[in-house]
């Protein structure tokens, strides 16, 4: 069995110190450097100006060697291969050498990937700084064998796993195993002034075909956090934070073709992306005019429920140093560029109709100023301009045309600041403000959040509280005339348990007024609602024969409507997920929601519910040893409502195929059979402009999903991507219901059958993209980067079409055709600086 550690190693802090050094060692992954095999012979180098010297009987000081600490599989245990580091500096970066040896170099993984992608199923080694040392803010970096990047940072509120820097590594496979370098630059840290630093550190180090995940100060599984964890880097003396200013200057050309129209609209553009130190603790980061042409497309889908999709963030901009605003559904960065504002037909004269209306509303730029002080106080400061849009009314009869607006100039503005606390712990504020001007309707809203940990992380208590306003101008028409008025609306959630140890557990309460409203900035999908949870788990890190972890855990949940405090629906549920020693894994999940439940938000209509009598659901999922070449994981889930017969399948199924270092291919695949669904399907007005009969179907819904992604990586700098999706919904109806007020369906003299006797609520609907993408880091932080995006959608009425007739009239539509090119260079004042110095 691996050696397991005792209570005083496991809890002990490590100490490396740093050394100065005159000459930088080259960063080739050869550790042949004077700095690494003779630090002490460097002209008698003292430490910084002070009068510290060297001493030669403390090599253990300077370099470490030895085992580091599983985490995974066999939680504080020894690694099976010994590492040796060493770190030095100078006044432009710390240097990090790395020596991982291993009794099977052969076997060392080196595949390849994208940046950011870890060891992407490799070995890799990781580098972490707590620069402040206040145990919870990190700087991350991360090498594979096969030399790729990948970096974040860890603040206040949680990773951030798309911040970018430029640094300098470089690995090479030896005799004994692999070796890292890495340079990296002051300019990518925050760090207090000081003659003598002190700051916290880790190394980790991941062996892919074993599956061990090992640090040099341990990382417990068994207990709460991971910066709090780290040992300590020393050694460090007259430092001076530098001057941080960099420079992005990018050109881009984007030409877009839809078949048939036999015409090719193209734009050439330029900007800058911007980024100025403010001290030593902030940064500001300015997009001019930015470019987002090369976005990955939406995974758009056919919703059928009340509540709005929430699609993911694929712009640099809006995902580099966000996390200290992604809290609480506060910030949905998607709302910055969407379309607000949808002309009314009230504007509409005789004979006009709409042409066209904007869906998307162009950004004049973006700001955005982050950072933490040395006190651990961290500053988040966003603000975004989008242009006025204007939608276009075209009158049949004369064939003019004119413009109204849509959205008016809107500036969207964010606040939020977080102080952390002994612990772990922290308390923050946050303001989120969006001001179309006078004649429109603008909002703000103002929240509180606090985490407090106890002294041993082991158990934790959230608070969150906020106050939404949203600000109506007056409105004058012929029949009405209103005052400027605002609505307030407010949220207040509170949770707490135990989060470390084999037994855990949870319990929270969350409160939303019917008022409560975020979503000019962030993302709410149903507020009038009281939600209280509680579960309770345990989990096992000691691996035996059989498996390597395990966790169980049971729950209970409830909701009722904030306004009338009437109860919504119950849920008793449960899960559970095993590690199994030949690296598989199994979960599995069940739950049961007994007697009636009230769906208020699917009729979208006030006054209206709709019962929905008990139901049960489970599903398990299978995954196999992802250190193959192959591996797969395979999902199945069903849910059953017996009152109505209902019966919902899911399978998917989900592959990765590393052929070679070099290339991968994964492919995922879902069905989802919905059988005798009761779902909202319209509203009949009356001649008054009331609800006259709120309409319900039953129907049978089938979504088919098929993505495949495939990868070449030429270099660790260069790769080609290639990326499709084709989603499939079909909806048939075959019968229509009158809900009452009471919740009950009863029949209808509803059809949906048109004039020529198509169903007009019968859906098929398609979506299809095809992208690839090329990327070239020419220099550090400099890109070449091309994409060509096909694009096809379809909607039609024939929802009983099989696959081969489905295809057969989606390939019918037009296909719309996006070329762009894009170039980016990277200019940064300190390496300008130290370049020059060395003519």
């Amino acid at each position: 069995m691996p050696h397991l550690l005792n209570a005083q190693q496991q809890h002990s802090r490590k100490n490396i110190h740093a050394w100065p050094s005159a000459d930088a060692p080259k960063i080739d992954g050869i550790l042949d450097d004077q700095v690494w095999s003779d630090p002490y012979n460097l002209n008698d180098l003292t430490a910084g100006s002070t009068t510290v010297l060297f001493d030669k009987n403390e090599d253990n000081k300077y370099i470490s060697e030895g085992f580091f600490i599983q985490n995974s599989p066999n939680n504080n245990t020894l690694s099976s291969q010994k590492s040796k580091i060493q770190v030095a500096y100078d006044n432009y970066a710390i240097y990090i050498s790395a020596q991982l040896y291993d009794t099977a170099p052969d076997s060392i993984r080196t595949n390849m990937g994208e940046r950011d992608s870890g060891g992407n199923g490799g070995d890799f080694f990781i580098a972490s700084f707590d620069t402040y040392n206040t145990q919870q803010d990190a700087y991350e970096f991360v090498v594979s064998a096969s030399g790729v990047q990948s970096d974040r940072i860890q603040g206040t509120s949680g990773w951030d796993g798309n911040w970018n820097e430029i640094w300098s590594s470089a690995v090479k496979v030896n005799e004994d195993g692999w070796a890292v370098e890495m340079a990296i630059p002051y300019r990518a840290l925050r760090m207090p002034n000081g003659n003598e630093q002190i700051w916290g550190l880790n190394f980790g180090r991941v062996i892919a075909r074993t599956g061990e995940v090992t640090y040099w100060n341990p990382i417990d599984a068994n207990k709460s956090g991971y910066v709090n964890q780290f040992g300590t880097l020393r050694g460090l003396y007259d430092l001076t934070p530098p001057l941080r200013l960099s420079l992005s200057p990018y050109i881009s050309n984007v030409a877009m073709s839809k078949e048939g129209s036999g015409q090719v609209a193209n734009t050439f553009s330029g900007g800058a992306d911007i980024k100025v130190g403010l001290g030593q603790s902030f940064t500001l980061d300015v997009s001019l005019v930015p470019d987002f042409s090369q976005v990955q497309a939406d995974n758009e889908v056919l919703n059928l429920s009340a509540y709005e999709v929430q699609y993911g963030e694929f712009r640099d901009f809006f995902t580099q140093g966000t996390t200290i605003f992604n809290k609480h559904d506060q910030f949905y960065s998607r709302r910055i560029g969407q379309n607000h504002n949808t002309p009314s037909d009230d504007l509409l004269d005789e004979n006009e109709s709409y042409r066209y209306k904007p869906t998307d509303a162009p950004i004049v730029n973006n700001t955005k100023l982050t950072g933490i002080t040395e006190k651990g106080l961290g500053v988040g400061i966003l603000n975004s301009i989008t242009n006025e849009t204007y939608a276009i009314i075209e009158d049949s009869v004369t064939g003019e045309k004119r413009e109204v607006m849509a959205d008016p100039l809107t500036n969207f503005n964010m606040i939020s600041i977080e102080q952390s606390l002994p612990n772990n712990s922290k308390i923050g504020v946050m303001n989120n403000n969006v001001y179309r001007g006078d004649d429109y309707k603008s909002s703000n809203v103002s929240s509180l959040d606090m985490q407090l940990f106890d002294r041993t992380n082991t158990y934790k208590i959230n608070a969150f509280g906020s106050l939404s306003q949203e600000f109506f101008p007056s409105e004058n028409t012929e029949d009405l005339a209103t005052s400027p008025y605002t609505l307030l609306g407010h949220k207040i959630s509170t949770s707490g348990g135990k989060v470390s140890g084999n037994w855990r557990y949870w319990g929270s309460l969350n409160i939303e007024s019917d008022t409560y409203n975020p979503n000019d900035m962030g993302y709410n999908s149903s507020n009038n609602e009281i939600y209280a949870s509680t579960d309770v788990s345990y989990h096992e890190f000691i691996a035996t024969n059989f498996y390597q972890k395990y966790w169980l855990r049971v729950g209970y949940n409830q909701n009722w409507l904030y306004s009338t405090k009437d109860n919504i629906t119950k849920r008793i549920w449960g899960d559970g997920y095993i590690l199994f020693n030949n690296f598989w894994s199994f979960n599995f999940d069940v739950a049961y929601q007994p007697g009636i439940s009230y769906d208020y938000f699917g009729p979208r209509e006030d006054g209206y519910y709709f019962k929905e009598y008990a139901s049960n659901n489970g599903g398990i999922t299978l995954t196999s040893d992802d250190r193959q070449k192959y591996y797969g994981s395979l999902r199945i889930s069903y849910w059953n409502r017996p009152k109505y017969q209902q019966i919902d399948n899911y399978i998917s199924y989900s592959q990765t195929y590393r052929a070679t270092d070099r290339f991968d291919l994964t492919h995922s695949i879902s069905w989802n059979n919905q059988r005798d669904e009761k779902g909202y399907t319209t509203t009949l007005y009356d001649t008054n402009g009331g609800v006259d009969q709120v309409i319900y179907g039953n129907r049978d819904v089938k979504t088919f999903e098929n993505n495949i992604t495939s990868k070449y990586y030429f270099t660790p700098k260069m790769s080609l991507k290639l990326r499709l999706r084709h989603y499939w919904r079909r909806v048939n109806y075959d019968a229509f219901y009158q809900l009452s007020k009471d919740g009950d369906l009863f029949p209808t003299d509803y059809t949906d059958m048109d004039e020529n006797g198509n169903p007009t609520q019968n859906t098929n609907y398609n979506t299809f993209d095809l992208e690839m993408s090329y990327s070239w880091e020419f220099l550090p932080g400099s890109f070449l980067t091309a994409m060509w995006r096909n694009e096809l959608g379809s909607s039609s009425y024939n929802a009983t079409y099989n696959f081969s007739q489905n295809m057969q009239e989606m390939w019918t539509e037009p296909q719309l055709n996006t070329v762009s090119i894009r170039l980016t260079y990277f200019l940064d004042y300190q390496q300008l600086k130290k370049q020059l110095s060395s003519i």
